[in-house]
């Protein structure tokens, strides 16, 4: 029997669980939403949260060369990196996949017992999104990398197409930080079916409260 098991995130497409940090200065976390997910275990619910340490920093992406990726993970980067008051998260591309933290590939997520469940969008019906996530056998240690799908559903030089994988990127790189719940609110960039380019105030209050929240997993080394 595999011991490992994986968390599925639910990302619907189209637009689609820290070492604690001390407060510096509290950071504005009005607005924010329920970022944690909870899971059935045989001995009842479980909150999974978690953040990327300092010391693991910079996060590690590797981008697919294909449907513009590249550009949209570096800008989904430089998007999520500006949401932080004090460099709590920091993010830079790589070129050699064996290295990366996170994983960004065009497809449609693995089927099977690593399926990830998946609904169609309805406001941006041009690409879906999945992020999945491997923990260990205790159920409280991710093991990297974080895998993230982007796919069109249609033609890529279709109008909208690239606008939606790159909004969906974010979205997607947004999971893979430690938001895995989605907001409530269609205006922000983590909402189930976001058709907003960038992050909210709600998006970066809830991106800070997160950080500054102790973690109930961490991260298996590189």
């Amino acid at each position: 029997m595999n011991p490992r098991r994986w968390l599925p995130l639910l990302c619907l497409a189209g637009g689609s669980v820290l070492l604690s940090c001390a407060d510096i200065a509290a950071p504005s976390r009005s607005g924010a939403y329920e970022w944690r997910r909870i899971v059935a275990t045989a001995s009842g619910p479980d909150t999974l949260s978690f953040h990327w340490p300092q010391a693991r920093l910079p996060v590690r992406f590797w981008a697919e060369d294909t449907l513009n990726l590249p550009v949209h993970v570096q800008q989904a980067i430089d998007q999520w990196q500006a949401a932080f008051l004090y460099g709590e998260f920091r993010g830079e591309l790589v070129a050699d996949s064996s290295i990366a933290d996170v994983i960004v590939a065009s497809g449609i997520a693995p089927k099977g017992g690593l399926s990830v469940t998946r609904l169609e969008s309805l406001m941006a019906p041009e690409c879906q999104g999945a992020t999945d996530i491997e923990l260990d056998a205790s159920g409280h240690q991710i093991l990297p990398p974080i895998r993230v799908y982007v796919d069109p559903r249609f033609d890529p030089a279709a109008p909208g197409v690239d606008a939606c994988m790159a909004l969906t990127t974010t979205h997607e790189v947004g999971h893979s930080l430690g938001i895995f719940a989605h907001s409530p609110n269609a205006e922000d960039i983590m909402f189930a079916d976001p058709v907003v380019a960038e992050l909210s105030p709600r998006d970066r209050a809830t991106a800070e409260l997160a950080s500054h929240t102790e973690p109930t997993l961490t991260a298996a080394p590189r």
